[in-house]
């Protein structure tokens, strides 16, 4: 008779077991494509680098909780590097090697590194440093300890260890550390299976998002390539050369943000480029108004819409194509495995559709804390910053950033409704819609504006076209032309920079 208490018996959620699982039973299939170079790497060969990558760490020194930050451009070393990382326990670091020297000197400093990978070499000041390495190092590494690695090496088994530090894009203030475990990541991937319906050992995903970034990173692409599907991974973001890269290699899954989409758009309609392997399209990190889901289906696309944060491994919302045409503009219903509520300034929960509040969510996805930070209770709510809300089919509608949002004269105004309003005019390509403070007024709906041609409508005229459309309030009362909307190294509107343009 059983006296004591069972111990609970977690399942093994370790990247590096899975990857050996799926190299067992399909060692030839293609899992790794460089889509620049062509390089290629079969299961048998992903898992065989991943562990000898995995005893190379041990070599140096690393060990549970060391941290390994990759700083480069998306690679196919991003991809072995964790799976590596997984099996000794280390934590996987990745950072842009878009942001400003500073920035990543601070950022090195916070997470203390034990190891460094990239293709630039400098020493922060950390006693912590064992090596410096680039991704050449690791190729030669990788095969010179072939013979050195132990028959009995195998992966640690992961539960709630941390398996990440991802860094938040920052476009709200401080960029912070989100302390994924491997059960975060776990959950999350599971949502994006079954949100978007898709079968991770025979997909083949695109990843043009930096792996720096949650959309890159963990997404469905490092699901996909631990479970025996194929990943094709493009080095920098150049239009027609991605779009070569989706009809080549049959590309069925990518996750996009807005102005990418619209730029693979136009190249494959300019080149004549077959996009139909591309069935799950993952349009996400900002609003995807009623114009460019148009222009999708009218591809022959049927765009998904995404809402997540780094917080929530990515998952947060998502809007089938069928869904869409129903509630426009809404960013759709929580991922299964994520409960998500609106809430008053006091707290309190709004239960009517019309009524707008703070977005909050939870669930085995959400990461319990930043890193440095004391964790959350796992039912305690996120706060995601955001405001939002629900329609009458309770489908979720997304207002903007805390920040964001505009009191112009005690009226709040959503910059995203605004936006969806102007994309829909001639004249205007794209813009970004953002508050100026006022001496009168509080704040002052102001846009920046991409023109489709080389006539650009005055400020009076756009107001005009404006009038169907928007609430006196709402209409821009500022317009700046510009070229380009200036970006983050994430591929989001950079709003700070934008809002500089009207000073």
């Amino acid at each position: 008779m059983n006296t004591g208490c069972q111990a609970e018996v977690l399942p093994d959620l370790s990247p590096a077991h899975a990857l050996l699982s799926a190299a067992h039973q399909h060692p030839d299939r293609l899992s790794l494509i460089d889509a620049e170079s062509e390089r290629t790497f079969t299961l048998a060969q992903s898992a065989g680098c991943v562990r000898r990558l995995a005893w190379y760490f041990t070599t140096l020194g690393l060990s549970a909780g060391d941290r390994i930050v990759v700083c480069a451009p998306n690679s196919v070393w991003h991809f072995l590097i964790h799976a590596a990382a997984s099996w000794i326990h280390a934590v996987s670091v990745p950072i842009s090697p878009l942001l400003p020297e500073a920035v990543r000197r601070r950022l090195y400093d916070e997470v203390a590194p034990a190891l460094i990978i990239g293709e630039e070499h400098f020493t922060p000041h950390t006693s912590n440093l064992l090596a410096c390495l680039s991704f050449e190092d690791l190729n030669m590494l990788a095969r010179e300890t072939s013979s050195e690695c132990p028959a009995d090496f195998l992966p640690l088994p992961c539960h709630n260890e941390t398996a990440a530090l991802v860094f938040t894009s920052g476009t709200s203030g401080k960029m912070r550390a989100a302390q994924l475990s491997h059960a975060n990541l776990w959950w999350a991937s599971q949502c994006f299976r079954d949100g978007f319906e898709y079968c991770p050992g025979s997909a083949v995903c695109g990843v043009v998002a930096p792996l720096s970034h949650i959309g890159g990173f963990n997404g469905t692409s490092m699901d996909i390539f631990t479970h025996g599907g194929t990943v094709v991974v493009f080095s920098s973001f150049q239009p027609l050369s991605v779009v070569r890269g989706i009809e080549k290699w049959r590309i069925s899954i990518m996750f996009v943000v807005p102005a990418m989409c619209h730029m693979l758009l136009n190249a494959a309609h300019e080149n004549n480029v077959d996009l139909s392997s591309w069935t799950h399209p993952l349009v996400g990190g900002d609003a995807m108004g009623e114009s460019l889901y148009s222009k999708m289906r009218e591809a022959g696309l049927s765009p998904i819409h995404v809402w997540g944060m780094t917080e929530l491994g990515g998952a947060g919302t998502f809007l089938s194509p069928e869904a869409w045409q129903h509630h426009p503009g809404a960013i759709g219903y929580p991922f299964p495995y994520i409960e998500l509520r609106l809430v008053d300034p006091q707290g309190n929960p709004i239960d009517e559709a019309g009524h707008s509040g703070s977005i909050e969510v939870r669930g085995p996805g959400v990461a319990a804390c930043y890193w440095g930070d004391q964790p959350r209770h796992p039912d305690e709510w996120f706060s995601t910053s955001d405001i939002g809300v629900l329609d009458s089919d309770m489908c979720l509608h997304i207002l903007g950033r805390a920040s964001r949002v505009i009191n112009t004269g005690g009226e709040l105004v959503s910059p995203i409704r605004v936006e969806e309003a102007l994309r829909t005019l001639e004249s205007v390509a794209d813009c970004c819609v953002l508050g100026l403070k006022n001496e009168i007024w509080g704040q002052i709906v102001a846009a920046a504006l991409i023109p489709t041609s080389d006539q650009r409508p005055s400020l009076r005229e756009l107001r005009q076209e404006l009038n169907e459309a928007l609430a006196p309030w709402q209409h821009p009362r500022s317009i700046v032309w510009v070229d380009v909307l200036p970006q983050t190294t994430t591929g989001k509107v950079d709003i700070s920079k934008v809002s500089r343009l009207f000073e």
